[in-house]
């Protein structure tokens, strides 16, 4: 989504593009860890929760609102999951100058998050992702620095985009990020995150509520370098690599990589690549397992620990060989794939912040929110529905308007829970916040 999709984007549109995707993310995004992370963390650490589906059931005493709640987050992981493996793909073809082909590059890609995974678990998860991560941070930088020499320089780059595409350099009303189109998936991106599972689940494992402050903190500075990268090299290759349209623009850094720098550093950038592409899919891996066997298979029947350890290995193999076989097909563009899934798990948003704040929420108006709008939305991205319905902004807004209604509605015209379910919950967080 970042190194390969966002880049695409940025060649196709220029500049806008950086703030098209961090607009609001760089402010809304730490937020929601505090309105949501926050109370659900203080939950966890005192009923054991470790995924949301615990989480909300439990504030709901329903096993249909967990349910519910684990078959959206699989279906909604399955597609983010699959961005991860064909920017990756297309990368490691690319640069290999199709030595390794699309497929294969695929199944090697998988098949090395597998074989780290599936031993490591959340703790050894995390220190791979650590580890990954701050090779991305260093070594893209030094990669941003390297093509700007290859290609002559900042001043000479700029001076060449003024020549042949000035657009690039202004935040121009591209269809792509027209005002409506920016503020739907402006929106979507800054909400979704703190929904995704593999998120949810560590925030829920942090040792010290300090931790999400910590989080909170530091995750806009991080968000504006990464995106800063990705959106320099986007525009930079649309000067040294010219015509590309759709969905190849999303091969635009590999082919950077492969075209300018020298071996050594070709064998670096795809590195970087790599290892950001793998600390998603390691993760995105982990937490479908996580849920299926602690969500899904313990309500179906009794299975001790060691059954549940090899239960959650096996799903990770059947979980990765279904989006592996997605991948291959590539249905669209990375950033719209990504647009799908983030707006299924935006949608469930007014359902996790109103269960946490609002002590008249029922099971029955937390089902209803979380089924009608996603069965909305995909009538929108099918055609089934006019577009005209959605009024020119993307099927994510009207969709999230709508399950706020319908929460508040159907709870309303529905028994209360009992004083007892409320004191679960609401008595707790009185105690922490007197």
């Amino acid at each position: 989504f970042t190194i390969i999709g966002h880049a695409g984007l940025s060649y196709q549109v220029g500049y806008g593009a950086y703030g098209y995707v961090i607009g609001w993310s760089i402010f809304i995004t730490p937020f929601t860890y505090y309105l949501v992370g926050y109370r659900s963390w203080i939950l966890g650490k005192r009923y054991g929760y470790a995924t949301q589906p615990q989480v909300y059931g439990g504030i709901f005493n329903s096993r249909l609102v967990a349910l519910i709640f684990t078959i959206l987050l699989l279906y909604y992981t399955l597609p983010y999951l699959v961005v991860s493996i064909i920017g990756g793909s297309l990368a490691f073809s690319t640069i290999s100058e199709g030595a390794v082909p699309y497929w294969l590059a695929s199944m090697i890609i998988i098949g090395i998050s597998l074989v780290y995974t599936i031993p490591a678990g959340l703790r050894g998860t995390v220190w791979t992702d650590i580890f990954q991560g701050a090779i991305f941070l260093v070594v893209a930088i030094l990669l941003l620095f390297a093509v700007a020499r290859s290609l002559g320089g900042f001043s000479e780059i700029t001076a060449q985009i003024i020549a042949a595409n000035p657009s690039m350099l202004e935040r121009k009303l591209a269809p792509a990020i027209a005002p409506i189109n920016w503020f739907s998936f402006a929106f979507t991106n800054s909400i979704a995150v703190v929904v995704f599972p593999q998120m949810y689940t560590r925030i829920l494992a942090a040792k010290s509520s300090r931790n999400l402050k910590k989080v909170s903190l530091y995750y806009p500075l991080a968000l504006a370098a990464i995106f800063g990268v990705s959106t320099l090299l986007g525009v930079w290759g649309s000067l040294a690599v010219p015509g590309l349209i759709g969905k190849d623009a999303d091969n635009i850094v590999p082919m950077l990589i492969q075209q300018y720098l020298t071996p050594a550093w070709t064998i670096l950038g795809l590195v970087v690549i790599l290892a950001i592409v793998k600390s998603s899919i390691d993760s995105q891996l982990l937490s479908v397992s996580h849920i299926v066997t602690d969500d899904l298979l313990s309500r179906l029947r009794k299975i001790s620990s060691s059954q549940a350890v090899i239960w959650g290995r096996l799903l990770l193999i059947v979980f990765a060989a279904i989006a592996y076989f997605i991948a291959l097909v590539r249905p669209a563009a990375i950033l719209n794939i990504a647009a799908f899934a983030f707006s299924g798990f935006s949608v469930m948003l007014p359902v996790m912040i109103g269960a946490l704040y609002w002590p008249r929420a029922t099971r029955e108006g937390a089902s209803a929110a979380l089924i009608i709008p996603a069965v909305l939305l995909h009538l929108w991205y099918l055609g089934v529905l006019p577009a005209q319905t959605t009024l020119g902004f993307m099927p994510v807004v009207p969709a999230f308007l709508l399950a706020i209604i319908i929460f508040v509605a159907v709870s309303y015209l529905t028994p209360e829970q009992s004083a007892e379910e409320k004191e679960k919950t609401f008595g707790l967080f009185a105690k922490v916040f007197k």
